[in-house]
């Protein structure tokens, strides 16, 4: 065990590390671009015209179009994704395909890149094989709803450190997501910590997939969204307040349904994804 002051003498203070400061920032950041400079493979074709927009400034409109087109910022953010780079080295290895196939195409700075890559529709794809012969078949799904808050702790650090001061508001998103019963996930949506999860049920269940039902707890219910649900031919699994009462109307079939089957048990507990069907089958009260 190599010798150390402090276990002799505990009250010996532990030395700061030192604190070190980019200078060169040009240089730096060149570094990093540098590490991405490799190649890789293009069809042929008019890539300029792709990539770029060369008349930004349109006269009669106000404002200044995209310089970059969307297929290339996905293209950009693919490879991005793909090799686990930074943002710089991103950067550098587009700069340095372009320069070796002789193309004066722009690459967006790392700064503008973060920006534009924030914009970019990302969309869920089922990578289950077992869910897309299911899907491919025209199984129905189960789909389970639900959210969760995420707190992103490490924004109070800077605001800490630029401002003196802690942070009295540290920054939430709410993640809502949709799954089956063997956890392979259909829809994702992520919104601000105040929207409500009710708000969320038609996006989630917005995909071409047939769902025969949708279990959910008592934040996603309300009369007139289970009675739309029922109405699809999909079974709402989720239960209502516990001081529901039946109103005897032709859009709260189902909610009437729901609510005479508790009282008659006398619990809530009685609701349950066993019964549904049986209730799903029964006349109206």
């Amino acid at each position: 065990m190599p010798y150390k002051p402090k276990l002799k003498s505990p009250s010996t203070k532990s030395r700061s590390k030192p604190k070190y400061k980019v200078i060169n920032r040009s240089a730096y950041n060149k570094s990093f671009k540098k590490r991405g400079e490799l190649s890789f493979y293009f069809p042929k074709g008019d890539l300029i015209a792709l990539f770029i927009n060369e008349t930004p400034y349109v006269p009669g409109l106000s404002g200044q179009q995209a310089t970059y087109s969307d297929a290339y910022i996905e293209l950009i953010f693919t490879f991005y994704c793909l090799f686990y780079f930074g943002i710089r080295q991103t950067a550098g290895y587009f700069e340095d395909f372009w320069r070796n196939k002789n193309l004066d195409i722009g690459v967006p700075s790392f700064g503008h890149l973060s920006d534009l890559f924030s914009k970019v529709p990302l969309k869920v794809r089922q990578v289950c094989e077992e869910a897309i012969a299911r899907i491919n078949k025209g199984e129905s799904v189960v789909m389970l709803c639900d959210s969760t808050g995420m707190c992103f702790g490490k924004a109070s650090h800077w605001y800490e450190e630029k401002y003196g001061k802690p942070c009295d508001n540290t920054p939430w998103r709410k993640l809502h997501i949709g799954i089956d019963q063997v956890m392979n996930m259909h829809s994702v949506e992520v919104t601000d910590y105040s929207s409500s999860d009710i708000c969320m049920m038609d996006d989630l269940l917005n995909i071409k997939t047939h769902v025969s039902k949708v279990i959910a707890d008592g934040a996603y219910y309300s009369i007139n969204g289970a009675q739309t649900l029922s109405d699809k031919g999909i079974i709402p699994v989720m239960p209502p307040p516990s001081n529901s009462i039946i109103h005897e109307k032709g859009k709260t079939m189902w909610h009437d349904k729901i609510v005479k089957y508790i009282q008659e048990k006398e619990t809530v507990y009685a609701f349950s994804f066993a019964d549904l069907r049986f209730i799903k089958n029964t006349d109206m009260v």
